[in-house]
């Protein structure tokens, strides 16, 4: 998420009034990459300009998951979601949670697992270069309804000098783990997974995707910014007053969890709810708390309102009228570790069992929007 989300969340909510969130764990090491990495990026064969389809180099795939793959099915959403392998995930995770600002080592690096791993999983891949950065994307032509496009994205840039595990490496690998499941399935419409540079600049590449987006119809566009990290400490979730009173009834239900940093937060404009409500759905049959809060058309682009709310990719398209939801674990309001303001954010401090959930209920939701 985009630095100054910080900032702005303490001076709107008053935060130094609020408990502070208990951490899922502690790292006393820094890992060996969280020094900055700069220069311009190496050549590698993965790498092309704007608008072409391009090899990637190959990225060793972890090996199968017999148990995993005994229960995966492709014909329906609740098959898929059996599909999701945790492993694969934390690998990706593991893999991409070093220090990796625009134009470093490491980030031409997660953009090349990016490229490899939605050709892998039978995506025609783009990187599209809009002049500052580069977004890889991926596409997969729908069976039946190839116009209308859904669309799954999270960002792979981070700030210096952090490992940015939470941030926004759960969210890259959590989008190309959806790929892979959904890679598997005939999909009536277009599936659209995209790794975006450059949110901690300004949500400079989902704006620039979003801003040039035209000849389909964007049916609605998920999008992933910190994923990973969850509490079962009892006050370990920060709520502030002005979303409790905006959304009473998800209030009412953290105060009956006491507080637990643990359940999935989804943010909406009107016309993604229906699909945030069937990411709930799914959740919940999990046996995994979710919130959604669905801001209106005069609340979404609303700095002075719930601006905080609005701080990531998902915004790039709000901007355009396009509809546009937020998966994420609330971010600053759980995780201290945030840019690494109180601690290092890294990837032994994620919670594997939170992060299925998500990934189970999101590729469910995803195969669902996408006609299946």
């Amino acid at each position: 998420m985009r630095a100054v989300r910080r900032a702005v969340g303490m001076m709107w909510l008053g935060l130094g009034a609020c408990p502070s969130p208990v951490t899922s764990g502690e790292s006393d090491a820094a890992t060996s990459s969280s020094s900055t990495e700069t220069g311009a990026p190496a050549e590698t064969s993965g790498s092309s300009s704007s608008g072409g389809t391009t090899a990637a180099a190959t990225t060793p795939e972890p090996a199968p998951d017999a148990g995993i793959a005994s229960r995966c099915g492709s014909d329906s959403p609740e098959a898929l979601m059996d599909c999701v392998d945790p492993a694969r995930w934390a690998e990706d995770v593991a893999f991409m949670a070093q220090s990796r600002p625009p134009g470093s080592i490491h980030w031409q690096k997660v953009q090349d697992r990016c490229a490899a791993a939605l050709e892998q999983a039978g995506f025609a891949v783009q990187r599209q270069d809009y002049g500052t950065g580069i977004n890889v994307i991926g596409t997969r032509e729908g069976a039946a309804a190839a116009s209308e496009v859904v669309l799954l994205a999270a960002h792979y840039d981070h700030v210096s000098g952090c490992p940015g595990a939470d941030d926004n490496a759960s969210g890259v690998a959590g989008a190309l783990e959806v790929a892979r499941v959904l890679g598997q399935a005939r999909l009536p419409r277009t599936l659209m997974v995209a790794c975006w540079d450059e949110e901690e600049l300004g949500l400079r590449g989902s704006r620039a995707f979003a801003q040039t987006f035209t000849g389909a119809k964007l049916a609605v566009a998920f999008n992933f910014d910190m994923i990973g990290y969850a509490s079962a400490a009892e006050h370990s979730q920060i709520f502030p007053g002005p979303l409790a009173e905006r959304f009473p009834g998800l209030a009412d239900e953290l105060t009956a969890n006491k507080g637990r940093a643990d359940f999935i937060a989804v943010v909406a404009d009107a016309s993604a709810e229906p699909f945030a409500l069937e990411l709930e759905r799914r959740a919940e049959r999990l046996g995994r708390l979710t919130g959604v809060m669905t801001l209106t058309d005069a609340e979404k682009l609303d700095d002075d309102a719930f601006g905080v709310l609005s701080m990531s990719d998902h915004r790039s398209f709000w901007e355009r009228g396009l509809p546009a939801l937020h998966v994420f674990d609330t971010g600053v309001f759980r995780n201290p570790a945030y840019h690494c303001t109180g601690g290092l954010d890294t990837s032994d401090t994620l919670d594997h069992a939170f992060a299925t959930d998500v990934l189970k209920a999101t590729t469910a939701a995803v195969a669902a929007a996408a006609g299946l």
